[in-house]
Order: structure tokens, then C-alpha cells, then sequence
């Protein structure tokens, strides 16, 4: 039910137009927000708004059975393809046209209770997944999989050396400051150091039935799974070793070690 300033409101209007009078601002104001506090009838009589991206989907899904089934974007010509229906009227596409050479359609809204003819025109761009940030992360630090999402990009304008896969990059770290939402090159990436330059590691050595660890500083920084020189604090000798976790390091030359010892 109506309320009684929204009844005076709809009175007021319906005078002003009979003398041809503008309404005021205020009023005006009021009245846009009467719907509020109307009854579910008044509501239905409104009708809805279809808005732009529902528009989309349904483009998209028209273009997709004539490409074969590949993702798409679609931009329209023009602003605000929206348009207005009663509450219950169901809308459809008609004289729909794609081609697929430059991505451009046409179609034409169907729907009961339309009260004016809507042409819908624009083109449908081929898109693909790519990974990239959804967070900041700092050089040297390890990306997670909370780290990484996976945003559609236009098709084809990313090369081979843009990172196609999330596993490509969870567990590495970026070179450089990167953008949140960019696709990431394979050389934006590497692994974290696990070792950084001149850092004290842990030596383990290991032979058939002994295994030997000592104390030893790092010649060079590297990841897990890099082989590093390392320098041996008690005999002071050179070993080449590999790094098997933070700060700890497996001897490829044990014999040299242990016999140091």
C-alpha cells in the first residue's frame, strides 16, 4: 500500500504535467525513491532492468557456437545496452550475426511488453587463462597458491615466454617488483635462495654406513637444487656441494671431506 506522502507526491506530479509545469527537484527526488515502500504488485508493474553483462553472457554464449567453443570477450559499440522489460517477460536474440575474422556481431533484442527496437553491435575477442598475482609479492619472497589467480586475457597477444601454468609459479619468487592482475614472463620469476653469499651452512657428508656433518660458510648463493662451492671451516678446503634445503648443503666430494677430519 502506498504511503500517504507517496499518494500526495504521485498527485502533485499528475497536476504539474496537466498545467505543464515542471516538477520541483525535490520532489522529483522523493518520488524516485517511493518504490521503496510499494507493495509487490507495484514492483512487478515497474518491470526490471536487464543489465549490460547479462546482455554479455548471452552474446558470448551465441558467439561460442560459431567459434568452436572458445572463450570470449565481448565490448559493445555504444554506451549502456541495458535495457528495461516488464517484471515477468522473459528476452531473447534475434538476427543474430557473428564473423569470425574480425570478432564483430549484430543482434536485435525479442521480448513482450518491448516498447522500442534495440540493436546490439560490437565484437567478441578470442580470450585465454593466464596466472597471474592476485597480491603483492616481494622479490625474495615465496609465492603460494593464494598468491595466484587466473584472469582472462585476449588470445594470442601473449607470447611463449609469458607462464601458462600455476605450477610454473607457486614456489618462486619474483626478480622485480610485479603488477597485480599482469600476465608473468618465465623470466620474471626464479627460484628463492635457499643459501644466501657467504652465509654459514651445514655440511653433510655421506658415505656407506657414516654419514659426517661439519660447519662450512658459502662461496656463492643459490636454490634448492643448486650446486655451490663451499668452503670448509676446519680444514679450510673447497668442496662442491648441493643445496638440499635452507642453509644446508650435500657434499658431492664426501671422500675429500671426511678425509679432512
Amino acid at each position: 500500500m502506498l504511503s500517504i506522502r507517496t499518494t500526495l507526491l504521485a498527485s502533485a506530479l499528475a497536476g504539474a504535467l496537466a498545467a505543464g509545469l515542471a516538477m520541483p527537484v525535490a520532489a522529483q527526488t522523493q518520488l524516485a525513491a517511493a518504490p521503496q515502500g510499494m507493495s509487490q504488485a507495484a514492483g512487478k508493474q515497474m518491470g526490471r532492468y536487464v543489465g549490460e553483462r547479462e546482455v554479455a553472457q548471452r552474446l558470448a554464449e551465441l558467439v561460442r557456437k560459431h567459434n568452436g567453443g572458445k572463450p570470449v570477450e565481448i565490448a559493445f559499440h555504444g554506451r549502456d545496452n541495458g535495457f528495461m522489460l516488464p517484471q515477468d517477460a522473459a528476452w531473447r536474440l534475434e538476427q543474430f550475426s557473428y564473423d569470425g575474422r574480425s570478432g564483430r556481431f549484430n543482434a536485435q533484442v525479442a521480448a513482450n511488453g518491448l516498447r522500442e527496437e534495440i540493436r546490439l553491435s560490437g565484437r567478441a575477442t578470442s580470450v585465454e587463462a593466464l596466472p597471474v598475482l592476485r597480491n603483492r609479492v616481494a622479490p625474495g619472497d615465496t609465492i603460494t597458491a593464494n598468491d595466484v589467480e587466473w584472469r582472462q586475457m585476449p588470445a594470442g597477444r601473449y607470447g611463449s615466454d609469458y607462464i601458462e601454468r600455476v605450477e610454473d609459479v607457486i614456489g618462486q619468487t619474483p626478480r622485480r617488483s610485479l603488477g597485480m592482475g599482469q600476465p608473468i614472463r618465465s623470466a620474471d620469476l626464479s627460484r628463492p635462495e635457499a643459501v644466501n653469499k657467504n652465509a654459514l651452512v651445514t655440511m653433510i657428508a655421506t658415505v656407506p654406513g657414516l654419514t659426517i656433518t661439519t660447519s662450512g660458510r658459502a662461496i656463492e648463493g643459490g636454490a634448492i637444487g643448486d650446486v655451490i662451492q663451499v668452503t670448509n671451516l676446519q680444514s679450510k678446503k673447497i668442496v662442491q656441494a648441493t643445496i638440499v634445503a635452507p642453509n644446508q648443503v650435500q657434499v658431492i666430494t664426501a671422500a675429500r671431506l671426511i678425509a679432512s677430519n
